[in-house]
């Protein structure tokens, strides 16, 4: 009785497979891939990068929008220091420094090249 209960038992096959083992066995001309990503999968994980995508560009583009909205407003006061007649020459001079790299800047960012 022992000997048939052997023989009809499945045979155990091991829980570990090594792939650099099997990996070893192929022709050169063979490779060994893993797919374990199913069509459900691959249209999450392509949505969360559209998402993330978005929001990086989103991100981006407020950072663009807060720095002109800052140079803006620094310009602006320059401006406003640079022709108030009672404002002292000093005042001026600094004032004069922020619109002359403002302006130097923007020139340059917008033709991609820096002024000298």
């Amino acid at each position: 009785m022992s000997d048939s209960s052997q023989e009809n038992a499945p045979t155990q096959t091991p829980e570990v497979v090594f792939l650099p083992d099997i990996a070893e066995k192929l022709p050169s001309d063979w490779s060994l891939s893993v797919n374990k990503e199913g069509s459900m999968d691959k249209q999450h994980r392509l949505q969360q990068e559209s998402y993330e995508l978005s929001h990086k560009r989103w991100r981006f583009n407020m950072i663009i929008v807060m720095a002109i909205v800052s140079l803006c407003f620094v310009f602006y006061l320059s401006y406003l220091t640079l022709t108030d007649p009672e404002i002292g020459i000093n005042d001026k001079r600094w004032a004069t420094v922020f619109v002359s790299s403002i302006v130097t800047g923007s020139i340059g960012f917008l033709t991609g090249k820096a002024v000298n």
